[in-house]
């Protein structure tokens, strides 16, 4: 992890600490979907059946879950593959398309920027290591640190 980052977390620490648990977030969808679902506290059924060990397998099976029947793509490439990928998805995406890039926190650090500034990306979750995005030109552009 390079030094800017680093630095870039531990200063945003206290925001991604309030804005974890659903406090200071005004919208009702996000709100939902920050506590029900990226940091949802209580253990799934599935997690042994699909022996998912680690926090963030986890969280990815309940995104999957939660957006089953919505277009889920995720961006687990690095460097220009991520680029490419993601100018590939913004393109053909949909209201309801979701994106997940993983590796937001140092292989794919300049692409998450890229991707808050984008105006084609209306909703960020910023996660630290793994970031959401949703392209629902009906929502104001906003980008959440959690």
């Amino acid at each position: 992890m390079n030094l800017r980052r680093t630095i870039h977390l531990f200063i945003t620490s206290p925001t991604r600490a309030i804005h974890r648990r659903g406090f200071g977030v005004q919208s009702p969808w996000a709100y939902e979907l920050i506590r029900d679902v990226l940091f949802e506290p209580l253990p799934y059924y599935a997690y042994q059946e699909q022996n998912l060990t680690t926090p963030l397998q986890q969280q990815l099976y309940r995104i999957r879950n939660h957006y089953r029947h919505q277009p889920l793509i995720i961006i687990e490439e690095k460097d220009a593959d991520a680029w490419t990928r993601y100018e590939e998805t913004a393109q053909a995406a949909t209201p309801d398309t979701i994106l997940v890039v993983e590796h937001t926190h140092n292989e794919n650090a300049s692409l998450w920027q890229h991707i808050i500034t984008d105006p084609r990306a209306i909703v960020t979750f910023d996660m630290g290591q793994r970031g959401l995005v949703t392209f629902d030109p009906k929502r104001i552009k906003q980008n959440y640190l959690l």
